[in-house]
Parts: C-alpha cells; structure tokens; sequence
C-alpha cells in the first residue's frame, strides 16, 4: 500500500511542477501582459539566463580555437574576433551589430492587424540584454491576428534541454503549438527563431486574410 502511495505522488510531481499557461486575449492590457510574462516568468527568465551562460562559454572557446584565423574582418585594425575579445559592454555590442544579419531589423511595432502583413520569424540579436524584447516581437503578430479573430494566445516557458524558450498555443486554430527558440551564437550574439517559418508564413497569411475579408 505504501508503494502505490509513494509511486502515485512520484507521479504528480511534474504535474505539480508543470508551468501554467499566460493566456492573453488581447485588448489595452495584452501588451503589458505579455511584457510582464516575457520579463517575469521566473521559467522563462531561467532559459535566457542558460543562453546567455551558453554563449558565454562558446566565446571562452572561440578564444582557445582556430576561429580566430577564420574570421578575416577587420575592426580598428584588429582582428573582428580580437575586438571582441577585448571589447565589453555598449563597444561589444557595436561590433556585434556591424556582423551580417546582427543590426535590427527597421520595421515599425506590428500593433494591429492591418499594420502588420507578416509575421517575424527569426531576429538576429546583438546581446542578451535584448531577448526579451526580441521574444515579445516574435509573439506580438500572433497576438495581434489571435485578437483580430476574438480568440486568444497561451504562452508556455518551455522546459528541457535544448534552444526551445517559448511554446505558442493559437486557440481555437488548428495548428501545433509555435516554438521561439534561443540560440547563441559561437562568435556572440543570438537567434532568436520560429520553427517551420514557410508553414507559419502561409498559416499567418491566410488566417489574416480571413479576417480582413471578413471586416469588409
């Protein structure tokens, strides 16, 4: 009797442990919603924190490897990787920024569904002191068409190992859960990314389409 006990409490442990879902519907208060999930959420914060720890030490290594002959750019006469070896705080970031890919992107807040044809997919990010704004730009179109079509979107810290941050649940869609990934990048920097980016483009593109057709 006290196996089966002890083997049910067992079980319930990662039930128990199991992060609750942030459901946001829209409306004046969505975007503090999700700023408060994004820079709160002690699971999620856990996450970022472990890649910046992990493009911390992909830096370390790139110091100890032949990286150093393969990056030919230069910075100040220096070696693009000596620089940033060297180089700490708003200077690091200025040389990050200036790597294919890494400056952000000009583009205007999508705040509104007609303001905001397509979705962003993937970011380039400098530092890590910018992922959480760069999350909030890859939920903020989902969040956007989920409230043009009266429903809502679940946001869950993703837990395990691997670059998985972030799952996005579409209600009332059929579609599986969008995951946002972190990754570090080995010279500095991250990606912060969409998985299956042409299916969503398409499944963003057709749903919004429904709904401006639907206004008219």
């Amino acid at each position: 009797m006290k196996t089966l006990v002890l083997l049910s409490l067992v079980l319930a442990v990662p039930a128990l442990a199991a992060p609750a879902p942030v459901r946001i519907a829209g409306g004046k208060k969505a975007e503090d919603k999700l700023r408060r999930f994004v820079e709160q959420d002690l699971a999620l914060k856990a996450r970022l924190n472990e890649a910046a720890r992990r493009e911390e030490v992909y830096l370390a290594e790139a110091r100890e490897s032949d990286l150093r002959d393969a990056v030919s750019d230069r910075h100040d006469g220096d070696n693009l990787l000596t620089g940033l070896e060297k180089s700490v705080g708003d200077k690091r970031k200025d040389i990050l920024s200036a790597l294919p890919g890494m400056k952000p992107a000009a583009v205007p807040a999508c705040r509104d569904i007609v303001a905001c044809p397509n979705p962003e997919l993937a970011l380039d990010v400098a530092d890590a002191a910018q992922l959480s704004d760069s999350v909030r730009r890859l939920v903020r179109p989902w969040m956007v068409l989920q409230e043009a079509r009266g429903s809502e979107v679940e946001l869950t810290p993703v837990d395990g190992p691997g670059d998985a941050a972030v799952s996005l649940k579409l209600k009332d869609l059929d579609a599986q859960p969008l995951i946002i990934n972190v990754s570090p990048r080995l010279l500095g920097g991250f990606k912060v990314w969409l998985e299956r980016p042409l299916f969503l483009a398409a499944l963003y593109g057709r749903e919004r389409d429904a709904v401006l057709r639907a206004s008219r």
